[in-house]
């Protein structure tokens, strides 16, 4: 993994050619999102992009020809005006900015970039700023006329002059995105996550190009080479407490039973890493008996797999089944609908996910987990008031559920930053670390505790926290690359 990360450092983040250093990069980027899930992806490699393009600009600043005495492009009138007035080139070019943003307002968009050109050929070099703000004007006319190689070209000299313009970066990412340079798209989005706070939007755009670009990259394998490691196969899983799927005395009983059976290949194949080979199994065993007692175990262990290799629609359908099934225990239900919302978020259906949390919530009142989850999305969507209560409750259902108890404890860290009480930040800190002893061993917790710690700008304990539990959870590539 170091050496893995020493590549992705070198790689230059600001070519926009489909054979360049950004593609190389977002390569990468596609492999590390599947190896170590995207969120952890994201945080990352925006860092890295960000300080690959910090690199970069340093080296065009210094790369600039001054300006050439002659104002190139301004006709005669503009000319004239220059001589009868004591105008600064400055000032010249910020009409010619203001006269483009009127053009724009009334949708003349070819007549607005023709202002915004002759600005950016009057403005004076040193002005970095109002040359940058030009450069995204124009792009944005050229976005209305969706020409989106050209805001792709703006947006990238833009860049290059102020390296925090959100505005712009975003605007190339929706470009990018919009032609299928998901590359660059990923790139852009995850640099926007690291200047602006990784904020729940931004993260999800990401995710969506990361996708996007994981499809691309996936159809060009053979079949059953699918880049699902056992790390993120594994710690997936474990998200849904008491999953049926992973119950050992379930799977102990199915080999005795049926041990050539087609449910007990997939298992076989689970315990091989040989993950994509799993759902093809699970429809053998569909297909071969229509009164199987193991259906609803085997639609279940193919909805999961199809969730992780992200066939949404299919996961879908298989939840469905088994909610619909009568025949359903209330565990393996609970189980389906609990995926069925997390599905929803992987398709950024973010209301729908909310409105199955809402009915697994309704059907399960004395169960623990549904609370859990909606808390995690409401703390997400940055509603902690809403999320405490969940927490809460889920706590008066199940008082010694840890998973419950240290979500909470993020969430009341979050609350009280925005709301500027260091005491409740500071007490939701302490708490989190009296669970270490029991919880060391646990990938959630460890990257609970050392993001909690990241966001209050903690890097000592969080640095601290993760060489401890590279020791405990050894070989985990998600904490190697946020040690890293």
């Amino acid at each position: 993994m170091a050496s893995y990360l020493r590549t992705v450092a070198k790689s230059s983040s600001s070519s926009t050619s489909a054979d360049g250093p950004a593609n190389s990069l977002g390569k990468r980027l596609v492999k590390w999102g599947l190896i170590i899930g995207v969120p952890t992806a994201v945080c990352v490699a925006a860092y890295l992009v960000y300080r690959q393009q910090q690199e970069q600009a340093k080296k065009s600043a210094a790369r600039r020809p001054p300006l050439p005495a002659p104002i190139a492009g301004v006709n005669e009138d503009t000319a004239s005006g220059l001589e009868n007035r004591p105008k600064s080139r400055l000032t010249v070019a910020i009409e010619l900015k203001n006269e483009g943003n009127l053009k724009y307002r009334d949708q003349k968009f070819h007549e607005a970039i023709e202002a915004y050109t002759r600005a950016i050929e009057v403005c004076p070099v040193e002005s970095t700023e109002e040359l940058s703000q030009f450069y995204q004007n124009r792009a944005a006319a050229w976005e209305s006329l969706k020409d989106y190689a050209r805001v792709i070209e703006d947006c990238s000299k833009a860049i290059e002059l102020n390296q925090k313009y959100v505005k712009c970066i975003q605007r190339r990412a929706r470009a990018a995105e919009t032609i299928g340079n998901f590359e660059l798209a990923l790139e852009d989005y995850s640099t926007v996550c690291f200047i602006d706070s990784y904020q729940p939007a931004y993260i999800m755009a990401a995710d969506k190009v990361l996708t996007d670009l994981a499809k691309r990259y996936m159809e060009k394998l053979p079949p059953s080479t699918a880049e699902l490691s056992k790390d993120f196969v594994r710690t997936s899983l474990n998200e849904f407490e008491d999953d049926p799927i992973l119950s050992q005395s379930f799977i102990d009983e199915l080999n005795r039973a049926q041990p050539d059976s087609s449910l007990a290949r997939a298992y076989q194949a689970f315990n091989e890493d040989r993950y994509t080979d799993i759902p093809s199994l699970c429809t053998n065993e569909l297909e071969s008996t229509t009164d199987s007692p193991y259906k609803l175990e085997t639609l279940l262990l193919r909805g999961s797999f199809y969730l992780l290799m992200g066939s949404y629609a299919e996961a879908l359908t298989d939840f469905d089944t088994i909610i619909n099934d009568s025949e359903a225990t209330e565990k393996i239900r609970l189980n389906a609908e609990l995926k069925r919302a997390n599905c929803k978020i992987h398709q950024r259906d973010i209301e729908g996910a909310l409105h199955f949390y809402d009915q697994c919530v309704a059907y399960h009142p004395n169960e623990c987990s549904p609370r859990v989850h909606r808390g995690m999305l409401k703390t997400l969507l940055e509603s902690f008031t809403e999320a405490h209560d969940d927490f809460l409750e889920a706590l008066r259902i199940s008082p010694t559920n840890l998973r419950a108890k240290y979500q909470k404890l993020i969430n009341d860290a979050k609350l009280g930053a925005k709301e500027h009480r260091n005491d409740r930040v500071e007490q939701a800190l302490s708490s989190f670390e009296e669970y270490y002893d029991t919880c060391k061993q646990d990938i959630y917790y460890a990257l609970a505790i050392t993001s909690c710690f990241l966001d209050n700008d903690r890097k000592d304990k969080a640095l601290a926290y993760l060489d401890k539990f590279v020791t405990h959870i050894p070989s985990n590539p998600t904490l190697m690359a946020l040690k890293a």
